[in-house]
């Protein structure tokens, strides 16, 4: 398995979110807020990360760090009116937990998101 630097992954983050050089990423940095990967724009970014390096996707679950393309007030109402659970929580995915899969080599949800303030556990 080939080893992968925290440049590796910075390089790829820069690209992939079209980040500015100017712009410190740190491995607080967040995929959704600090870097502006949303719905479609995420899971096109994730599934980028995976098979640029080739990383064993284990047990990441899209659902579990963003909302759909168009999960807002009115699919939340909706899933209400038909009494399906929904809610707008999600874990926090930062660009330190990619650096850790890296290392470790495949998605372990569990194992990532230990350490990480402010996440949610899954549902």
């Amino acid at each position: 398995m080939a080893s992968h630097t925290w440049e590796d992954l910075e390089s790829f983050v820069r690209k992939e979110a079209c980040v500015s050089p100017k712009k410190a990423i740190t491995p607080e940095s967040t995929i959704e807020t600090d870097l502006g990967q949303q719905g479609d724009d995420a899971d096109e970014f994730m599934q980028h990360f995976f098979e640029a390096f080739h990383l064993d996707r284990g047990d990441y679950d899209f659902h579990r760090y963003f909302l759909m393309e168009g999960e807002g007030i009115l699919y939340h109402l909706a899933m209400k009116i038909l009494r399906k659970p929904h809610s707008f929580k999600r874990e926090t995915l930062t660009v330190g937990m990619l650096h850790r899969a890296l290392i470790d080599g495949s998605w372990d949800s569990q194992a990532l998101s230990r350490g990480q303030p402010g996440n949610y556990p899954a549902d």
